[in-house]
């Protein structure tokens, strides 16, 4: 069996793809306590090294590896951040590229938001990706969007993929949207959701309501989290969820209704918006594709960061399957 080793593992998002794709995870390292106690719990085969990456040297396992994987913190890149880059203390980029110049896999798999992608970071993106193939892999990169795989969430991720000999590696055909399989929906994904532990943040109309074509579009209620339309894919769930910023479920349209009573000349409405809910951890689980058996462990806080971090292990699970083809020819 192939033979991973993942990097910025957080509560185990890719580990579980890529053992769901039938690769072989000997250990997953991680510098939050808390969400490698969520990845042990979850996945307690496999060695969990909770260290900074910084101070660790991989040439340990240089001839065991097939894979190194992982997805360094994404906030230097994030558009939700102040896209500091390489200016950011927390790019751990270049570690993982030294991860790879040291252990010297079969290949590796990085994965990181889109914004990594975009012309503010394409020339970093590219001097990183030369220093990859300066090691000798051949590199390739993409923007995948997970709801495009079955994942019912719009979430676009970078993903990088090098491999130390040619291989027919292609990125996975999407399977949804178009003429394919109908995206998975919010109300599909959350139909017989477990019972969770209510979120009691106030969804409370917004004093000077933003209006756009769409009522998912505008800023109809205060705080970011935003309505999500049930027949369609979720927005991107945060890590900053838990307060304000979870997005919110309208199972009865409430928000529909007051978009058009609004376009209509209808009046902005005060207080707090009846039928409406924000979402709980496990309903926030299941919009980033983790089985309900998979538990999250800490704080409220720290388990919406965790679940908002993660990579889809759906995605990942493609993904990893496809290159995986490709490495056993």
């Amino acid at each position: 069996m192939l033979k991973a080793i993942d990097l910025f593992s957080g509560a185990g998002g890719l580990s579980f793809g890529l053992r769901d794709a039938g690769w072989d995870v000997v250990a997953a390292l991680e510098y939050d306590k808390v969400a490698m106690a969520t990845h042990a719990h979850n996945m307690p085969e496999m060695d969990h090294l909770w260290e900074d990456v910084r101070q660790v040297s991989f040439k340990r396992y240089r001839g065991a590896i097939d894979l190194v994987a992982g997805g360094p913190p994404c906030q230097p890149f994030s558009v939700s951040g102040k896209q500091l880059g390489h200016g950011d203390l927390r790019d751990m980029v270049p570690e993982f590229v030294r991860a790879v110049r040291e252990v010297k896999p079969k290949a590796f798999l990085m994965e990181n938001v889109a914004g990594l992608a975009t012309s503010r970071f394409r020339s970093y993106l590219e001097e990183r990706l030369d220093d990859l193939r300066a090691l000798g892999y051949d590199v390739q990169w993409t923007v995948l969007n997970a709801a495009d795989y079955g994942v019912p969430q719009k979430r676009q991720r970078l993903i990088i993929v090098g491999t130390s000999e040619p291989t027919e590696f292609a990125f996975p055909e999407p399977t949804h949207g178009g003429r394919r399989k109908r995206h998975v929906s919010v109300a599909r994904a959350l139909k017989g959701c477990p019972e969770d532990e209510p979120n009691t943040a106030r969804v409370v109309y917004a004093k000077n309501p933003i209006l756009r074509r769409s009522p998912y579009a505008g800023m109809l209620l205060n705080g970011k989290g935003r309505p999500l339309d049930m027949k369609a894919p979720s927005f991107t769930i945060p890590a900053s969820a838990g307060g304000n910023r979870t997005h919110i479920l309208d199972p009865d349209g409430v928000i529909e209704r007051y978009h058009e009573h609004l376009i209509s000349g209808g009046k902005p409405r005060r207080g707090d918006v009846e039928g409406c809910s924000r979402l709980t951890v496990r309903q926030s689980a299941r919009l980033q594709a983790f089985p309900d058996n998979f538990e999250f462990v800490g704080r409220k806080s720290q388990r919406y960061a965790q679940i908002g971090n993660a990579v889809p292990p759906a995605l990942a699970t493609i993904v990893a399957t496809q290159l995986k083809r490709a490495l056993s020819g």
